[in-house]
């Protein structure tokens, strides 16, 4: 593994920290890089586990090259997004805003380690392992740069189109009566769920890189569209995979004190469908999942990296056989 930091263009001294893993085999210029993206607040050290297992002796997929980086405010990342007029204090790019980052990055990183020219970059095929946040940002850099992804496995996606409050119904909404709630939860219960979701979830609350969420519904309004467009006409595969519904509402409990029943009745469901959704926006035979977790949280690749590392094997399998997959 090679470690080294990547400046921006938009901000010299932001210094993007790298973990780069380079192919044991064939020589640079390589056709696919597979970019490990993370979820909000959780730097890239979260994916080693995953990665290590994807490294083990003679296991190793193809001789394929790995990148994870740390987001400005993230891990060993240096200096900060400053803040943006017309948003939170504290808030200073958007998901949109680090998916060209992350554009900025790839065409360095394939320069310099890959020997591939920045005219040319759209030749190398992007393979993005996303967890959480990670996925909306893949979601807007494919929109951005078409045909230049070639699979994706999704782990646990944010609400791209939710400020994740709202799957839960507010008690003080006209029309509201607690007798149609269901399965005993309460207004109160719905209140607390909102309350405690919000200090933590919602677009407003602070997160220690800065990242804004406020205008992701407008971004990202559907889980299932724009239709992800790869180089192939059978590509890009994509991989769906969910928490565990019962360890996840457990977990809630105890992270951020949400009744079970609230999560169960009204937050699982909504989460379901929305993964659900992405499992569309690809065609249904180059597609896997949904797939639930089992024992996993939210942090699928720190709770069973294994599954993770299982998981790419074989979508870099299923591009492996696919001349227009690049791999």
């Amino acid at each position: 593994m090679e470690k080294f930091f990547v400046p921006l263009n938009r901000d010299p001294q932001i210094r993007i920290a790298c973990s780069f893993f380079p192919p044991p085999e064939r020589p640079s210029p390589r056709d696919t890089l597979i970019v490990f993206l993370n979820g909000m607040d959780s730097p890239k050290s979260h994916w080693c586990p995953a990665i290590d297992s994807l490294l083990k002796p003679r296991r190793r997929p193809y001789s394929t090259p790995f990148l994870a980086y740390d987001r400005p405010g993230q891990g060993t990342t240096i200096g900060r997004n400053q803040d943006v007029p017309g948003r939170p204090q504290g808030h200073g790019r958007d998901c949109l805003e680090a998916a060209h980052d992350l554009r900025e990055l790839i065409e360095k990183v394939g320069e310099t380690r890959l020997g591939i020219n920045r005219e040319d970059i759209n030749n190398l095929g992007i393979v993005f392992v996303a967890a959480s946040i990670g996925v909306a940002i893949a979601r807007l850099y494919a929109a951005e740069h078409p045909r230049t992804v070639t699979g994706y496995l999704f782990l646990d996606s944010t609400l791209a189109n939710s400020d994740s409050i709202a799957v839960y119904p507010d008690p003080h909404a006209p029309g509201f009566r607690e007798e149609d709630l269901l399965n005993g939860v309460t207004a109160q219960d719905l209140n607390t769920a909102r309350n405690k979701l919000g200090i933590v979830y919602h677009p407003d609350a602070p997160n220690k890189e800065g990242l804004w969420r406020g205008n992701l519904p407008e971004l990202l309004p559907y889980s299932d569209a724009p239709q992800l467009v790869g180089p192939g006409p059978r590509t890009p595969y994509v991989t769906v995979i969910q928490h565990d519904p019962v360890v996840n509402a457990r977990q809630w409990v105890k992270l951020l004190g949400i009744p079970k029943r609230v999560s169960e009745v009204y937050g699982e469901p909504v989460w379901t469908e929305y993964s659900e959704g992405l499992t569309r926006l690809t065609k249904p035979q180059i597609r896997k999942g949904l797939i639930f977790a089992k024992g996993s949280g939210h942090l699928i690749h720190k709770d069973d990296p294994r599954l993770v590392a299982v998981e790419l094997r074989g979508l870099l399998d299923k591009l492996s056989r696919d001349e227009g997959s690049r791999i």
